[in-house]
This record gives C-alpha cells, structure tokens and sequence, in this order.
C-alpha cells in the first residue's frame, strides 16, 4: 500500500547536485512494502519547492567555503576576485550576507579557483590582459 511518508535521510538528485538532503517534514507517498516513493505532479511540486531553498544554502556554503580558501591563500582582495571575475563591486560581500543568491556558475567558478588560487587567479590575468 502507499502511503504518505515524511522522513529524515533521504537524499535527492537536484540540479546540477547529485544528492541534495529533502526535508524531514516533506510527505512523500512512499509503498510499505519496497520503499518505492510515488512522485505525481503534485509531489513533484511540492518537492521542488522544498529543495529550492536547500539548494540556495548548499550553494551559499559552498561559495563560501571557496572564498575563504582563495582570500587566504591566494593574497588577494575580495574586490579583486570580483574583476578578475567580472562582478560589480560588493558582489561577493552581498551574496556573503545573504542580501542576494550565489549562482551554481559562480559557485563553479570559485570552486575551480579555490583548488590552486594563485595558477588559477594568473591564469585568468592572462585571459582578460590585452596583448601586448
């Protein structure tokens, strides 16, 4: 039989995430006899809804986790992240405060960064350098 099921653990495919936490309150019709969960359109929707703001946080973490190494390791002011990546200025310390959403781009970004701040950060000098 199936029936509406809320429980902590479970663990979704979300975007560009391979597995996203869902909430413990979010009811899902789940079969009492294998597990299988039942996503209709109404589900769907409502699953949505609930991940979009887990998302927002997990990419808030992770942009975070990616500034702090590259501004500790790689010598480098906020603001100058902010050229070398295009963003107008107090981007990054507005997205910091929550005052705005970090995009999986530019989390993607400053995750590739983060790996080798300074190779990375020179690298991109050299793409937005004209030639001389």
């Amino acid at each position: 039989m199936v029936r509406p099921l809320a429980k902590a653990g479970r663990k979704t495919p979300y975007r560009n995430m391979s597995a996203l936490t869902v909430p413990s309150t979010l009811v899902i019709p789940t079969c009492d006899k294998c597990g299988n969960e039942w996503i209709d359109p109404k589900t769907a929707e409502a699953l949505d809804e609930a991940l979009q703001g887990a998302y927002a946080d997990e990419l808030h973490k992770r942009l975070e986790a990616a500034l702090v190494k590259i501004l500790a390791s790689a010598d480098v002011s906020q603001r100058r992240l902010e050229q070398v990546l295009g963003l107008s200025v107090g981007y990054l310390s507005r997205v910091r405060a929550k005052r705005g959403d970090a995009s999986a781009q530019l989390v993607s970004a400053l995750a590739l960064i983060a790996e080798d701040p300074k190779r990375r950060l020179s690298a991109l000098d050299h793409v937005w350098q004209p030639d001389v």
